[in-house]
């Protein structure tokens, strides 16, 4: 379709699209669609095909305005961004569409449009290195204890003794607020490891040295942040009645155990694979908090305005993937619990960087010239075949634009660019007590 298009700005980030449609495709389109029409409706009075227009456009006119306009917006909209080579992070509000006087058609968006910006000094910042954790027999043995925990067996105490810490207590769980039960917090059969401390600072205590059977009643002070809305600045009396005590046997360190938790031949080759995998991960945090300090530096160096309509939408993203998150648990929630303006303020400020970060990333990349290669771009086209089941082609043609393809060659060229600011950082290194 021909058509004129026009940009008015109405700030950095925010562009004003106008389109006008030449009459001639307006017409066609109109024309078109009330010939299907003459041929689908039936009027009485008139055969099949043989409706004159003007009855038409008399009982159908305004949908037939809504269907061709909606066609005009969604085949035009596309090729005026390229006209004009604007670059929109959310698709735009598209408003005052009409059918002139003249016969043609128009139709306004607002577009949010990425900042223009210059990253620079890039290259050769200055960033304290903290040094690497090393990895020593006290750091194994805490990993292999922790093992143990992981594959111990819990039974219950057979013989009468009290409850201690570590155990598992079963426990009916009654808290009252102000003289009144707390419905929403009474439990049944709770099930509880003494020393979590998963309710309250002081409450697993009341429970260590009381025996299966015994009622334990106890008042407990909460903080004004309690986790527990209802229990914040509140003394919180709690009755329990303890069902059953569980205790866990750690399996005993030997061959068989090595065996059974990687394969390993003795005890000591499951430590000497154990340092390994600490080593790798100290060094992938002492990376990562190299990378945290470069990101710092240039979020603070680098000054551009983000659309704030680009930052909500980041919000929403946030929130919804935390309660995603949460209901893949099995958890039930009220999603709307999650909305709150108090959420949506905390949940901003790291919005706002994550969006701030991701344009100096691609900005980096452009100055530099980064791309990924065609090698790279199967790569990516293939992981995402395996994960939806097709082909890597089918994805290359119909979803090379999708949001899951975009968001990879996004974390490969980020990649890119870390790689790119590490090699030319100059390192700067720190005491352990600075890194902490």
């Amino acid at each position: 379709m021909e058509m004129k298009v026009t940009v008015t700005d109405l700030g950095p980030t925010q562009k004003k699209l106008l389109v006008v449609v030449e009459p001639r495709d307006v017409k066609r389109l109109l024309d078109k669609r009330y010939r299907e029409l003459s041929q689908q409706v039936r009027l009485k009075g008139f055969r099949p095909g043989k409706v004159p227009r003007k009855i038409l456009e008399s009982y159908y006119g305004k949908t037939v305005q809504g269907e061709v306009s909606n066609h005009i917006i969604r085949d035009t909209y596309p090729d005026a961004l390229k006209q004009t080579e604007l670059k929109p992070m959310l698709e735009g509000d598209v408003e005052d569409y009409r059918f002139e006087p003249d016969g043609s058609f128009s139709y306004s968006a607002i577009v949010e449009v990425r900042p223009v910006f210059e990253v620079k000094d890039y290259l050769g910042l200055e960033v304290e290195v903290p040094p690497t954790e090393e990895i020593g027999d006290e750091r194994v043995d805490e990993e292999l204890k922790a093992l143990q925990e992981r594959h111990a067996e819990v039974r219950s105490v057979q013989d009468d003794r009290p409850a201690q810490w570590g155990d598992y207590v079963i426990v009916d769980l009654v808290p009252s607020v102000d003289g009144a039960v707390f419905d929403k917090g009474v439990q049944k059969n709770f099930y509880l490891e003494l020393g979590t401390h998963r309710i309250h600072p002081d409450f697993d205590g009341h429970l260590v040295g009381r025996r299966a059977g015994e009622t334990v009643d106890c008042s407990l002070n909460f903080p004004d942040d309690a986790a527990v809305r209802d229990f914040a600045g509140k003394t919180v009396h709690f009755e329990v009645a303890i069902n059953e005590i569980k205790e866990k046997i750690l399996p005993e360190l030997n061959e068989a155990f090595a065996q059974k938790v990687g394969g390993y031949a003795s005890v000591e080759a499951l430590k000497d694979a154990l340092k390994e995998r600490l080593s790798r991960a100290a060094e992938q945090a002492t990376k990562q908090r190299l990378r945290a300090a470069i990101m710092d530096q240039l979020l603070n160096m680098t000054s551009f305005e983000v659309p704030e309509k680009v930052v909500e939408r980041e919000v929403n993203r946030r929130i919804q993937h935390f309660v995603h998150q949460m209901t893949a648990q099995g958890l039930k929630i009220d999603p709307s619990r999650f909305d709150t303006p108090e959420i949506r303020a905390e949940q901003r400020p790291e919005a706002e960087k994550a969006i701030r970060w991701r344009l100096i990333v691609e900005q980096v990349a452009a100055q530099e010239n980064l791309e990924l290669s065609e090698d790279e771009k199967e790569a990516i086209y293939s992981d995402v075949a395996r994960m939806y089941r097709t082909t890597p082609q089918q994805v290359k043609a119909e979803y090379a634009d999708s949001a899951i393809v975009m968001e990879m060659v996004y974390q490969r060229l980020e990649e890119k660019v870390f790689k790119l600011l590490e090699d030319h950082a100059v390192a700067k290194a720190t005491t352990a007590e600075t890194a902490s």
